[in-house]
């Protein structure tokens, strides 16, 4: 009896470690400036694991940095800022676009490597990309001085 019992509590476990691991979230990308890692929020993503698939809309980035209070890192002009992932999203699928002053545009990315502005003030981004199980937008905020 007593070894039925731990067979079917390792085969529970065995279950939920199974369903935790199909039904993560997109992976979360490291972003790096100047030495310092820089405050990620999730943002919107649909993302499909092998028992459940779900898409969830979050609000905009500004409205994200600021429900989450994020502080902004301090940043020089024209400073390299880096984009790593653990898993690599799909080819020619990662993008960025930023906020300032109530205007998003798209920047451009050299191999997940972006400058920031040389104007001085606080810009929002957003970072975007796709892999095979959905895709993911991530936000930040960092203050040029």
């Amino acid at each position: 009896m007593k070894k039925v019992i731990i067979s079917l509590a390792a085969v529970i476990m065995l279950v939920g470690g199974i369903y935790y691991v199909v039904t993560l979230k997109p992976p979360k990308p490291t972003i790096t400036i100047e030495n310092n890692t820089v405050e990620v929020a999730q943002g919107s993503y649909c993302w499909n694991g092998l028992i459940t698939s779900q898409c969830v809309d979050m609000i905009s980035p500004p409205d994200i940095i600021k429900h989450q209070e994020f502080k902004p890192l301090i940043v020089s002009p024209g400073a390299e800022l880096k984009i790593k992932f653990i898993q690599k999203p799909l080819e020619n699928t990662l993008g960025a676009s930023i906020w300032f002053n109530d205007e998003v545009e798209n920047v451009p990315l050299n191999y997940s490597i972006l400058l920031v502005p040389e104007e001085k003030g606080v810009y929002i981004y957003s970072v975007y990309a796709q892999w095979k199980k959905g895709r993911s937008s991530y936000v930040f905020v960092i203050e040029v001085k």
